[in-house]
């Protein structure tokens, strides 16, 4: 999960329909600074929560606690992933809803998030959307909750990633990872509209790929997921305790479906331009840059 500022931008409408091979609901998506945000109703008014695919657990933050008559209870560990550990208190069976669609969050770990120049309400995660599959079109700003019939049209011009979900926290916590081919297996790569910085591949790992084990500051590289799916541009090593993230820089050009029942992942370019600041990176200093590299086959 994590905590950013940034400005917001305007929302689409709303619509909610339920034939033939529609989806379920389509719901807008705000900008919050390069990432993405949600306007939901909860507690009887509307507040605004990060939409962080990799937050593994929704978040409320003690006001919002206090907003739906919860009392924060027990402790709640995790960690990030450089490996801080996140603690908070929890509140049970959160409820929201987002357009005409009811949400809840099983377990709500109850955290200040935000910022005074950019304030939230919380984060909504991955946990609200257990069971169904769900496509977020980054570019378009707008997130669908599928039908069986709408998710058969949706990844019928789509390219499947193989990917798997964990349950961190105990079981409780739900996110999404992608695999990318390396020299001894697969790396996995979390998929994170929450992280508005750069791709980044675990320190040790990055021999795995053709990268500089020891380089510092960013690698231009070519990282191949699949026909015609690449990640392309500056990759990172911080020592982190997964093995890489896939931030909004490679998300805002992408049409995403995760089936988040089987643990299945589509994605597909986006047919629009995403919106100016989404998903981009300030310029590094030059000599943070090493030469490019294209690692897309790694023998």
């Amino acid at each position: 999960m994590k905590m950013l500022i940034g400005s917001l931008v305007g929302a689409l409408s709303i619509t909610t329909v339920h034939a033939n091979d529609q989806p379920a609901a389509r719901l807008p998506l705000v900008q919050y600074g390069r990432g993405i945000a949600a306007k939901v109703e909860i507690g009887g008014k509307e507040r605004l929560f990060q939409v962080d695919t990799a937050g593994g657990m929704t978040v409320v933050t003690t006001a919002t606690a206090r907003a739906i008559g919860c009392t924060p209870w027990g402790r709640i560990v995790g960690f990030h992933m450089r490996g801080a550990r996140i603690s908070g208190a929890r509140c049970d069976e959160v409820r929201l809803r987002w357009g005409g669609l009811s949400l809840s969050a099983p377990t709500a770990l109850v955290i200040d998030v935000g910022s005074p120049d950019a304030p939230l309400d919380g984060l909504l995660a991955l946990d609200a959307f257990a069971g169904r599959t769900v496509t977020i079109d980054f570019a378009r700003m707008e997130l669908t909750v599928e039908t069986e019939a709408s998710a058969r049209k949706r990844v019928s011009s789509a390219t499947e990633i193989k990917a798997h979900l964990a349950r961190e926290v105990g079981g409780i916590a739900l996110s999404a990872f992608v695999e990318v081919p390396a020299r001894h297996g697969p790396l996995r790569l979390e998929l994170d509209s929450g992280n508005t910085g750069p791709n980044l591949v675990s320190r040790p790992l990055l021999g795995e790929v053709g990268l500089n084990p020891v380089g510092s500051g960013g690698q231009m590289a070519t990282l191949r997921l699949a026909d015609g799916v690449s990640i392309t541009g500056p990759i990172y090593g911080p020592d982190l305790v997964i093995d890489g993230n896939l931030g909004m820089s490679f998300l805002k050009d992408w049409v995403v479906t995760i089936d988040l029942a089987a643990g299945r992942v589509w994605l597909r370019r986006s047919a629009v331009s995403p919106p100016h600041g989404l998903g981009e990176l300030p310029p590094p200093p030059t000599s943070e840059m090493s030469k490019p590299a294209d690692v897309s086959v790694v023998n």
